[in-house]
């Protein structure tokens, strides 16, 4: 191609990457010599003294002739990569039109060997060649873009994007591409054979070669991608398939990620994905060596069992609306988007995402506010931000304008209602529906299965039923405060409790010192409660931690056993313990939170948080 030399840049280029050539069979050397012939006869090869080296091997293919590979891992490793701009192929194919009928795959032929190599990187490509005849020792460098360098696709597919920039396509027929892998689809037969024979013209003259063996010419069913694709539908490949079926079970680390590697490749086919395959990563993350057991099996089995099963995907239709059907399940977003046609709901793609380790300790109905928000994002990413409808078991809007403050930062409420809210072309409904086969082929009866969110999350977080956050009009009213400063000179922590008919100090005292200030004001909670037993009152903090430990996160800690969502101790777990226990023996109970200077809240109160938020010194 007429385009400028790519130019290759490396971590540390004044200490070569020097790797001995494997020792090749007489055989290898003398299959390979051919091809190696025919590369420096074209310029692809030059002789060289370069100080770095990396060995070739020969690879035997199908028809029986031999391919020169490259081990160009260690240069690989090296390179400053360049940020990739290469399509991406789970979102690609939205672009076709559910209408084209004709198509038309054309598979470029060495591809990468069309790109110039600037002379200043070429050493960093250098290989050892013996030549099995004249047993010549020689180096041997590429003045072309590699096959096997971590860079080539994404500098290829530029140039390439570069040059079909000045290529345009008749009306009604659709260009992708996918690094050198090119797709023409069109709803009429003759249009498209002519723009099959127009590109392959515009290519020759690029100096670009097409493989013949690999050309599709206008079909109405090719394979792209390793997808088949027909009118207005996509499958998966049935020989990926069988290639995943016929994978023996993983034994280390390494084939987990190669297993994971080709399945990922097939989620948009797999109901709730990201939650099936958790279990791999959870192997991934354990130490030492991995043992594969007779659950995991179960696991890889239904996996597979879901690749053999899988749907027939439509393409989307920009001109219909989208339907997006989300709920969540063992902290994973799961869902599946939707045209109608034809009076049903066909699928274009399922999703699914882990929940963030922070909204997965929330309760579920704001699990659902989380899980609508990355999936919409997902299918933003297929819709183009058409029009799109949100369904789910959950009753999104009214979380999100009622109970979400209490949980979600203002930062995470902000990105949420922008995506969920202000969006003029999405809309929200709540649905009985509880799962992606009820919401594709029936529905049940919402009112046996639809829910109040509000009570729900009320009925997750509370302690007790009764747990008040406003003033209760009887019993004792009690402020507290707690405190870690430094005090001349030294670190001090200690908290009060104010009460009785004249507002004084009726509980004071030190603390450890080292306990933080959110510790201090936990145990002014916790000694406010514990005085409160067998009565009736209100105790006030402006402590949002103590205040969120009693009536928002409290309950479902307890639950999970102290720890907090990654498994592990919560910080102040005995403190917190003792607090949740002493919630329980009040007759009657409020906590209410107090913000600095809280406008519409007794004169009276405001005066008794100002006195007992004075400094004091060491008690």
């Amino acid at each position: 191609m007429d385009i400028p030399p790519f130019t290759v840049t490396l971590k540390n280029p004044d200490i070569p990457v020097r790797i001995r050539q494997y020792p090749i069979s007489l055989e290898g050397r003398m299959r390979l010599k051919p091809e190696i012939d025919r590369l420096v006869s074209k310029g692809l090869l030059e002789s060289c003294m370069s100080p770095f080296n990396t060995p070739i091997l020969p690879v035997k293919k199908p028809d029986g002739t031999y391919r020169l590979v490259h081990d160009l891992r260690e240069i690989s490793k090296r390179t400053v990569a360049r940020f990739p701009v290469v399509a991406n192929p789970y979102t690609l194919l939205s672009n076709l039109g559910p209408n084209n009928c004709w198509y038309s795959v054309i598979d470029l032929k060495d591809a990468f060997w069309a790109c110039p190599l600037a002379e200043s990187s070429r050493d960093y490509f250098a290989f050892e060649w013996e030549d099995p005849e004249t047993h010549r020792r020689q180096q041997l460098r590429w003045t072309v873009l590699p096959q096997g360098f971590t860079e080539s696709p994404n500098l290829f597919g530029q140039a390439l994007e570069q040059i079909l920039q000045d290529y345009k396509t008749r009306p009604g027929v659709t260009l992708v591409q996918y690094v050198d892998d090119l797709l023409l689809a069109g709803e009429r037969e003759d249009d498209v054979r002519k723009e099959s024979i127009k590109l392959l013209n515009f290519l020759g003259l690029k100096g670009l070669k097409v493989s013949k063996a690999k050309l599709q010419f206008v079909e109405e069913e090719v394979k792209y991608l390793g997808h088949y694709l027909s009118k207005g539908e996509k499958r998966i490949d049935p020989e990926r398939v069988k290639g995943i079926l016929a994978l023996p079970p993983p034994k280390n680390k390494r084939q987990i990620r190669q297993l994971l590697g080709l399945v990922g490749y097939c989620r948009q086919w797999i109901e709730n994905y990201s939650s099936k395959v958790k279990f791999f990563y959870q192997k991934l993350s354990q130490e030492g060596l991995m043992k594969w057991t007779r659950e995991d099996e179960e696991s890889l089995k239904r996996i597979q069992q879901d690749l053999i099963q899988a749907p027939v995907l439509s393409l989307p239709d920009f001109k219909r609306p989208f339907y997006l059907f989300i709920n969540t399940d063992n902290g994973t977003a799961y869902g599946v988007l939707t045209q109608d046609w034809a009076g049903k709901k066909k699928p274009v793609g399922y999703l699914s995402k882990l929940l963030d380790p922070v909204s997965k300790g929330w309760p579920t109905c704001l699990q659902a506010v989380v899980a609508c928000a990355l999936l919409t994002e997902e299918a933003h990413k297929i819709t183009f931000n058409s029009k799109l409808k949100v369904l789910s078991p959950h009753n999104i809007r009214g979380i999100l304008q009622q109970k979400a403050d209490k949980w979600i930062t203002d930062s995470r409420l902000l990105k949420y209602e922008g995506i969920l809210l202000d969006s003029p072309k999405l809309t929200l409904e709540m649905t009985g529906l509880q799962n992606p086969a009820q919401f594709l082929y029936g529905e049940p009866d919402e009112k046996e299965l639809a829910h109040n969110c509000m009570t729900t999350i009320e009925e997750q977080t509370k302690i007790r039923p009764d747990l008040e956050e406003e003033e209760l009009e009887t019993g004792e009213r009690l402020f507290v405060d707690g405190s870690s400063r430094v005090i001349e000179g030294k670190r001090v922590s200690g908290y009060a409790i104010i009460g009785g008919p004249e507002l004084e100090v009726i509980e004071s005292g030190p603390l450890n010192k080292t306990w933080s200030a959110q510790a201090c004001e936990l145990y002014a909670v916790l000694r406010a409660l514990e005085r409160l037993k067998d009565k009736e009152g209100t105790i006030y903090t402006d402590s949002k931690y103590a205040f969120g430990v009693v009536h928002t996160f409290g309950k479902i800690w307890e639950e999970r056993g102290l720890m907090n969502s990654q498994g592990k101790d919560l910080i102040h777990q005995e403190l917190i313990k003792r607090v949740l226990i002493a919630l329980r023996k009040p007759k009657k109970i409020a906590v209410v939170h107090l913000r600095g200077h809280q406008r519409g809240i007794d004169l009276e109160v405001e005066e008794t948080m100002q006195q007992i938020r004075r400094p004091r010194k060491p008690l």
